[in-house]
């Protein structure tokens, strides 16, 4: 993965390096209003607005990497391959669709990912390869976990503990427990850093079947009887301090 977000972004609209390997596109599709060049691969079909082939192969190399490797990770297996939208024009985007693809979304259920052409590598993958552990459906959702999996594993070499300490600063929060409990109307420059250190942290204390437990089901009482009461207060004490809380 040694070209740059930038360099990738140049090359989806100029077209101007080679990749590491060669993918052509596979057809066209028509919908939304907008002609897409297809890419499919044995897990993704790529949906590209812009028209670089050379971009797109390497935008597709270092997907189906990411795949590969969070896949390891998550043992997803989807009921249909994964749709995955990259948009150039995000005006566009946002008319055609009503959501702000800036930020990039998911449809779980619907295994569908509509993302700007410089987004982390796993951020939305996560969301859908998490959602279909096993192939079977997420039972509960919080928006603290689930956007803290997607930062998590979104294959960002960041200090997520860094990142949350940094995000707290100025905010009256004393525990991550107060986030976790009303993630809903929490702000988000909170939700997404914080979940994400937490749930990164659960996940080097390697208790995995604890761990996927909690991913298929998120909500606070859900960790409680995962974890139990006595333990997961002791893990959220000892985050709490490692983010200065």
């Amino acid at each position: 993965m040694r070209y740059t977000i930038a360099l990738l972004a140049c090359c989806l609209l100029l077209v101007q390096c080679r990749p590491d390997i060669d993918v052509q596109p596979t057809g066209s599709y028509d919908t939304l209003g907008v002609q897409w060049m297809t890419v499919e691969t044995p897990n993704v079909i790529y949906f590209f607005q812009g028209t670089g082939v050379d971009a797109a192969s390497i935008y597709v190399d270092m997907h189906e990497q990411a795949y590969t490797q969070l896949n390891g990770v998550f043992n997803a297996r989807l009921p249909r391959k994964l749709r995955y939208f990259v948009w150039t024009d995000l005006k566009l985007a946002e008319q055609l669709l009503q959501l702000d693809v800036w930020r990039g979304f998911a449809v779980f259920r619907e295994c569908e990912c509509h993302v700007r052409f410089d987004m982390s590598l796993g951020h939305e993958m996560v969301h859908i390869l998490s959602y279909w552990m096993g192939g079977i459906p997420r039972n509960a959702y919080s928006k603290f976990i689930s956007e803290g999996v997607a930062v998590a594993f979104d294959l960002n070499k960041d200090d997520k503990i860094g990142r949350a300490r940094k995000a707290l600063e100025g905010h009256n929060v004393k525990s991550i427990l107060e986030i976790w409990q009303n993630s809903l109307t929490a702000p988000e420059e909170l939700v997404y850093p914080v979940g994400g250190a937490f749930v990164a942290f659960l996940y080097k204390k390697n208790q995995p079947d604890k761990f996927f437990a909690l991913i298929r089901n998120q909500r606070v009482e859900d960790a409680q009887a995962i974890y139990g009461v006595e333990e997961l207060n002791a893990l959220i004490r000892e985050f709490d301090a490692q983010v200065g809380l």
